[in-house]
């Protein structure tokens, strides 16, 4: 049951404006603030007004606009107000699906926004142009790396040793979900140096592989340890592989039909 939009304005308005009273109000209003904080932005969506409903504020959804450019930039603005109020750090899901592409050059103007999200434990980026945010991802996401759990890449850009070096800085992560086109993929092997999260133990998820399937997986020091494995346009050959790389600890295989995830 949603509190009423009045009563999160006012306690939004006192969580920004008036902490010192809020601190010497009654233990009742204080336990009603913190039941009502967890309620807030626990998954924020960054998108253009076709990919998914705009995010929300206290209850208010942001105005449609009538070009793909002023949605990018109506929706990049919420990074700016909900920042400015110290809400971002509440999150702990975030879903980007920004534009042709989500690139270095779309989050320039927010990145002090961007940064604040210091909780977020699952992450899906549509249209991740990986290759030009790997040279620079202690810009953009370093902020991520203590607490990211779930990694969701439905559509990435970028090669295979790209991804395998981007997925092998989180060092927490649990599940991993993938689709990658045969133009991504590179015969190039993953440098020793590389090693996939210990914990990452949980979920693999794998779309769209190409002919010849991408092995980058299936090279990666350590071996793989994923319990569960749902799979989509997969050769025979490259299954059969994964499936002796995770023997050990495999629990479950489903097949699934590829979509736009």
């Amino acid at each position: 049951m949603e509190l009423p939009r009045d009563v999160v304005e006012h306690i939004l308005y006192f969580l920004c404006e008036e902490k010192r009273t809020l601190k010497a109000v009654s233990l009742t209003c204080r336990a009603l603030f913190s039941a009502t904080r967890k309620l807030i932005h626990r998954k924020v969506v960054l998108t253009t007004w076709k990919v998914y409903s705009p995010p929300k504020l206290a209850g208010r959804v942001a105005a449609k606009v009538p070009s793909a450019r002023m949605a990018r930039e109506a929706h990049m603005q919420y990074l700016s107000m909900a920042g400015g109020r110290g809400l971002l750090g509440y999150a702990r899901e975030l879903i980007v699906a920004i534009g042709p592409s989500f690139s270095p050059e779309t989050l320039e103007t927010y990145l002090h926004q961007f940064r604040s999200f210091e909780q977020v434990q699952i992450i899906r980026i549509h249209r991740f142009d990986l290759t030009s945010f790997l040279p620079h991802f202690e810009r953009y996401f370093t902020q991520f790396v203590p607490t990211l759990r779930s990694l969701h890449l439905p559509d990435v850009v970028g090669s295979d040793r790209e991804v395998l070096e981007f997925i092998c800085k989180f060092p927490r992560l649990d599940d991993l979900s993938l689709k990658l086109s045969s133009a991504c993929s590179t015969d190039d092997p993953p440098r020793p140096s590389m090693e996939l999260s210990p914990s990452l133990r949980g979920k693999l998820i794998l779309r769209g592989w190409g002919s010849p399937p991408s092995r980058f997986l299936l090279d990666i020091p350590g071996g793989l340890h994923f319990r569960s494995i749902d799979v989509g346009k997969v050769g025979k050959a490259y299954l059969d592989e994964l499936l002796v790389a995770c023997s050990s600890t495999l629990e479950e295989l489903s097949f699934s039909p590829i979509s736009s995830e």
